[in-house]
């Protein structure tokens, strides 16, 4: 989940019940290579691994509350978790309309936003292998992913390379538009949908486990995609011949 330290298991202790599930065979799951217990663990970015782990926070009801995909440092893992406590309170507040409920939210979710200072961005930088593949992306379809000047035209830095949104604030304003879905309505697989599946550069080097049934997953995913984009290919080439004939 995140590093270990004493404030976050307090504060999962005092406030939380903490179970885990295995999404190795899920269809968003990534593709990386495990870790042996002795093996010692290296600091990451916030949202670094986002298909391959994420921290979901649920009421009873498996309604939703919070999700964070990736992995989180602790300074920032506390506050989105206390977050998460917010949005709890807020969902089960029977005295606010539906409505007023989901206005709210958004707000609460833009204000977490605004709390990420210069440090807190630091600890949330796209990996260079997920921003050059996001980028790439973004060429050739439509991404929430990259920041928009006020006309909603894409922004570019000096060397015209695109530039793309924090990751913190990639995953607030995902769910704001997933708000209060339950679990199995969700929508996991759009919801990690950022950088690249493959997600561990060190399979050379690193001598852990690796996870044949996410390798299954990622391959049907791939087979999934190839045929729909030959799908849309083969729609778009029918419509085409038919606007010639009319």
């Amino acid at each position: 989940m995140t590093l270990p330290n004493e404030d976050v298991m307090d504060l999962l202790a005092d406030r939380f019940v903490v179970g885990f599930h295995n999404i190795e065979k899920a269809s968003h799951v990534g593709l990386s290579h495990g870790y042996k217990p002795q093996q010692t663990a290296v600091g990451t970015t916030n949202g670094a691994g986002g298909r391959n782990v994420q921290i979901v926070v649920l009421a009873a009801d498996e309604t939703v509350l919070h999700v964070l995909p990736g992995f989180w440092n602790a300074e920032d893992l506390i506050p989105e978790l206390q977050l998460a406590l917010e949005i709890h309170r807020l969902y089960s507040d029977e005295t606010k309309s539906p409505e007023a409920k989901q206005a709210m939210l958004a707000v609460l979710h833009r204000a977490q936003v605004r709390r990420y200072d210069d440090a807190a961005l630091a600890r949330s930088e796209w990996q260079d292998f997920d921003r050059a593949a996001e980028i790439q992306r973004s060429r050739d379809e439509a991404r929430d992913t990259v920041l928009v000047d006020d006309s909603g035209q894409p922004v570019a830095d000096a060397p015209g390379m695109l530039r793309l949104k924090s990751i913190p604030q990639i995953v607030h304003e995902r769910l704001v538009e997933r708000s209060f879905r339950k679990l199995a309505d969700f929508g996991m697989e759009t919801f990690v949908d950022y950088g690249r599946a493959y997600y561990d550069n060190n399979m050379g080097l690193d001598k852990g486990r690796s996870f044949p049934r996410a390798e299954h997953a990622n391959q049907k995913r791939e087979r999934e995609q190839e045929k729909a984009e030959k799908a849309a290919a083969k729609l778009a080439e029918k419509q085409g011949q038919a606007e010639k004939r009319g």
